[in-house]
């Protein structure tokens, strides 16, 4: 295989580079990917180094490595393209056939890691610190790197003044408004980690975002408990296990009006 192929279709310049954009993409639909599909992910990931970003591993070799049927490792790739995480290139060999087909993984267009939730700018000179407000920073040092740790602390306490508008965008826009008036944005975010975490433990049919009426409901009540201390647990353990239960009793529903499904094992539910 002549490498131009390889190196026309590279969109990442180095494995860190990469790492991000797939971690970006982990943080965001990871809750929307099967087991298979995630095992795949890995194992493509993994061997897309060489020249970062492409992989030259067969449907078979990855079969292999996983533990997957191929027709697994087919669908899971399909997903991985329909999610725009990578493509699927056909490549020739010089005599005109076939040749090796590459998994090219994609930049992401809406990065976000927890870490990139800071200030895009830091002042040059740190203020000195108030006792009458918490978004002020500390006093600055004479050593330029302690001043710089310093500056990083207080980034990361400003996250406090930050409204629900610096959300990021994988999180539903109704699900902010339900929460936001109960959570500040970092509770916001966690809660949202929660449901995707309920999520990945059920078998439904549609993307999470279908069901965001439930689990508004399902936020509702885990309030109401907390405020009239019924949660022995913290809020998000309460909210958790409603979710949880409230998944399962959807899968039964959409399960009982399936007229396709001809048994369901609900002991392994």
């Amino acid at each position: 295989m002549q490498m131009n192929w390889v190196t026309s279709e590279q969109r990442f310049t180095n494995k860190a580079e990469l790492d991000r954009h797939v971690r970006s993409f982990l943080f965001k639909r990871k809750a929307a990917l099967s087991e298979g599909t995630l095992k795949v992910l890995k194992m493509v990931w993994r061997h897309a180094i060489k020249y970062p970003g492409v992989s030259f591993m067969k449907k078979q070799t990855i079969a292999d490595k996983t533990g997957l049927s191929t027709r697994t490792v087919t669908r899971a790739l399909n997903k991985l393209a329909d999610e725009v995480l990578i493509k699927k290139v056909s490549t020739k060999k010089p005599n005109g056939r076939q040749g090796v087909n590459l998994i090219v993984f994609l930049p992401q267009a809406d990065l976000f890691l927890p870490d990139d939730v800071t200030p895009s700018v830091t002042p040059d000179v740190t203020p000195q610190l108030s006792s009458d407000t918490s978004c002020d920073k500390p006093p600055m040092e004479e050593s330029s790197m302690e001043t710089k740790e310093k500056q990083r602390k207080a980034s990361y306490r400003n996250i406090d003044c930050i409204d629900h508008s610096y959300l990021p965008s994988f999180i539903p826009i109704p699900f902010i408004n339900g929460t936001k008036p109960f959570l500040n944005p970092e509770e916001v975010l966690r809660a949202w980690r929660t449901v995707e975490n309920a999520f990945r433990t059920t078998a439904l049919k549609w993307p999470v975002e279908e069901y965001i009426q439930t689990i508004l409901a399902t936020f509702k009540r885990a309030v109401f408990a907390r405020k009239h201390e019924m949660v022995k647990k913290d809020l998000f353990s309460y909210f958790y296990g409603g979710l949880v239960q409230g998944f399962k009793e959807l899968v039964r529903k959409e399960v009982s009006e399936d007229r396709q499904t001809l048994y369901y094992n609900w002991l392994e539910e």
